[in-house]
């Protein structure tokens, strides 16, 4: 979770924060930062910081404390996990719904998406008719799960993502996918999913 009312990034924005190229930051002082300050719970491909946290680092000051237990607010960016928790779905519901617009598209922060605690909340409560997939008939009895389309552009995604992990890029992004394919920004988020699931 990125808590309502602070700001989280990324190992390359960590950089620009103290005026470095991602390259030299890794070779000066990463090994440093990794030890004063830890990744933010919720983060993984990439791992992702509390600003005010990074800030103090590269200020010489001393790292301000994170809340063991905050208060939940509305505000909240979830995970897709920590939105399925709360809805009582699977994480590859969350990514499907928000793909196809049953669910909203999220926010994404460091080429990674979040959910507003509470658009996981209105998910929980929407009712059972509503959470239909598309496109079945009503009172059909073929409950057979639908075959997702493969797409090409995924494994090549996921070496992208593997790379901002890395650190050898910046993160990718819905826009940057959808110029370079020449595909809507709703499909690159799409490739962008299918590319996390093959990584997991």
């Amino acid at each position: 979770m990125i808590q309502h009312g602070r700001t989280a990034t990324d190992v390359t924005g960590v950089a620009k924060l103290a005026g470095m190229s991602v390259q030299t930051w890794r070779r000066n002082r990463h090994a440093e930062f990794v030890k004063a300050v830890e990744p933010l719970a919720c983060s993984k491909k990439p791992l992702l910081y509390d600003v005010e946290q990074a800030q103090a680092f590269i200020d010489g000051q001393p790292i301000p404390a994170l809340p063991d237990k905050p208060a939940e607010h509305p505000a909240d960016l979830l995970t897709d996990a920590e939105v399925a928790e709360v809805a009582g779905i699977k994480p590859s519901t969350v990514r499907d719904e928000a793909a196809d617009g049953r669910m909203d598209r999220g926010t994404e922060v460091a080429g990674r998406r979040f959910w507003t605690r509470a658009e996981a909340e209105a998910r929980r409560d929407r009712p059972a008719e509503a959470r239909q997939y598309r496109g079945r008939t009503p009172g059909s009895k073929n409950k057979a799960p639908r075959e997702r389309p493969t797409d090409e552009r995924a494994a090549e995604v996921a070496a992208e993502l593997a790379a901002a992990e890395a650190g050898a890029r910046g993160p990718v992004t819905a826009a940057e996918l959808a110029e370079r394919y020449g595909v809507s920004i709703r499909t690159a988020e799409r490739a962008i999913i299918r590319a996390q699931e093959l990584s997991e």
